[in-house]
């Protein structure tokens, strides 16, 4: 599962420094994730403070992270995804929900 990690790190790494459009869009994406780590944690009954425990962070950490601030590394997302029982393939499922439905509401 390491290998893992230092390859999305490595990924957003390259593209970002190669691609200002990409970075532009990696980096927009603290809202969306906010939007998924709070909606799990209103799912599983959690406090901020309980997240926090579980995923070994501060509760401040937490709290920036359902802010949607862009400032988190990638490795403080994967302790809270973890922490929320949530799998790479989970939240990429979530943020494609999302979008759709950002896009029905555009349309109506």
């Amino acid at each position: 599962m390491k290998k893992a990690k230092n390859l999305l790190d490595m990924t957003n790494s390259f593209l970002k420094e190669g691609h200002a459009d990409v970075k532009e869009y990696l980096e927009g994406l603290s809202p969306v994730y906010a939007k998924i780590i709070f909606a799990r944690r209103m799912q599983y009954g959690y406090s901020q403070k309980e997240l926090a425990d579980k995923a070994g962070t501060g509760l401040k950490t937490i709290t920036r992270a359902e802010g949607g601030f862009d400032n988190l590394s990638t490795q403080t997302y994967d302790k809270i995804f973890r922490a929320l029982d949530l799998s790479v393939k989970d939240v990429a499922e979530a943020m494609i929900q999302l979008k759709a439905s950002d896009d029905e509401l555009a349309a109506t």
